[in-house]
Formats: C-alpha cells, sequence, structure tokens
C-alpha cells in the first residue's frame, strides 16, 4: 500500500467519526425539554418542590415572555424571573400554605417581534408535603353565627369576629388523645358538635370553656353517631 493511499484512508476515516459524532451531537440537542424550542427552552418540564421552598430551572427565552399561574391556593407560589429573551436561572416558589398538588406555571411570548400572542410552553411543578387545609364549619352561637376550625386534634370555636371563645378534644383513654373531624352540628334536644373519630372517644375539656359552649347551646359532641355530654 503507498503512503498516499493510506493518507486517503486515514482521511476519510476522520471525515466519517466526524459525520457521526456531529449526527449523534445533533441527535442529543434535538430532544429539548420545550415543546417550543425555537421561542424557549427549559432546563426542566417536570420538577417536585416541598410546599413553603422554591426551585432554580434553567430557561432560555429568544423572545421577551411573560408568565401566568394555573390553578393554586397559595399567595406565596409565583416565579421570580427577567420576563427578557437570553439565558436565566428562574426561581419557582410553591407557598407554604400551597393545596394543589400540582401546579402549573405558563409562560407565554410576549414579545413585538412575535405577533402571535398563543406561543407558550409550561413547566409542571409536583408540589410535596402538602399541610391539609384545616378544617371549617359555620355554626350557630348565642347571638349569630360563628365558626368551629379543627387545628391538628382540636376543635376551636370562633366568634363572629373570629376571636378564639373555647375549644375541645378527644380522648380514646388513659391520656391518649383521639383523632377528629368535624362535620358539622347534630341535635338531640340540645346541640352537639357532630365529629368523627377512629375510636369510641370522649371528649375533653375544661370547665370554663365548658361553661362558654353551654351558654352558646352546645351540650357536648355526637361521636360517631352517639351523643356524649361535656364531663
Amino acid at each position: 500500500m503507498s503512503k498516499k493511499s493510506g493518507f486517503i484512508k486515514k482521511l476519510c476515516g476522520i471525515i466519517l467519526s466526524v459525520f457521526v459524532l456531529s449526527s449523534f451531537v445533533g441527535n442529543i440537542e434535538a430532544f429539548a425539554y420545550s415543546e417550543i424550542p425555537d421561542y424557549l427552552d427549559f432546563g426542566d418540564s417536570v420538577v417536585s418542590i416541598n410546599a413553603g421552598e422554591s426551585k432554580e430551572v434553567w430557561l432560555y427565552a429568544h423572545y421577551d415572555y411573560t408568565y401566568y399561574l394555573g390553578p393554586h391556593s397559595s399567595t406565596g407560589t409565583y416565579c421570580e424571573c427577567k420576563f427578557k429573551s437570553g439565558t436565566e436561572y428562574i426561581k419557582l416558589h410553591i407557598g407554604a400554605d400551597e393545596t394543589e398538588k400540582n401546579v402549573f406555571f405558563y409562560f407565554y411570548i410576549d414579545d413585538p417581534k412575535v405577533p402571535s400572542k398563543d406561543v407558550h410552553d409550561n413547566i409542571e411543578v409536583y408540589v410535596q408535603n402538602i399541610t391539609a387545609a384545616p378544617e371549617t364549619l359555620a355554626v350557630p352561637i348565642a347571638g349569630g353565627t360563628g365558626t368551629l376550625k379543627k387545628q391538628g386534634n382540636i376543635a376551636m370555636l370562633y366568634n363572629a369576629q373570629g376571636i378564639a371563645m373555647a375549644s375541645f378534644s378527644l380522648t380514646k383513654g388513659a391520656g391518649n388523645m383521639a383523632s377528629l373531624s368535624i362535620k358539622g352540628v347534630a341535635n338531640n334536644g340540645s346541640n352537639y358538635f357532630n365529629v368523627t373519630s377512629g375510636s369510641d372517644s370522649s371528649p375533653v375539656i375544661s370547665e370554663s370553656d365548658k361553661a362558654v359552649m353551654l351558654a352558646n347551646g352546645y351540650a357536648g359532641v355526637c361521636v360517631n353517631g352517639k351523643f356524649k355530654n361535656w364531663p
């Protein structure tokens, strides 16, 4: 084999290798996280964030943009971003009191260079460690309407002005607090707070709070369908 033909074979091999590598790299770049990579692209299109926390996500926008939030429950859920074309790390915030399990951040192109106002894509956030919203119930009290709110395994009665008046809990015996879920008001000659529990539990209440409850027309609780007076 001549030196010349050997050189040509080596050159052809190098060109072929470069071609294959270019094709491979090109295929990798084709897998953009956005469905509109000619307008904007994301480092991630689906992320998980704990309630009360935030996460940075890489974003590249070819044009100026804006964003809108899908269904959410917290004012602390929002996006920190520049709204301008270029590369940046946006910060997605999830409010501590967010109760939606999936929050969508919709990014729309908002630039005079793009006539259409419907060019958009989104990032979906799986919200983790959600704190359940407190159970709240409007209930009749002396002179008007109050609110019974469950906080943990304690039920608190508030007046119309939102001032706490009295509270109670349930016990399953031996000093062990029982689970509690408020359902409404039942009547058995007097009003009783209708609640459910994981056990055949009994009410626990202080003497001062008992006096407040009686003054507002409540003789006790109805636990899993059983009427039980205040002790």
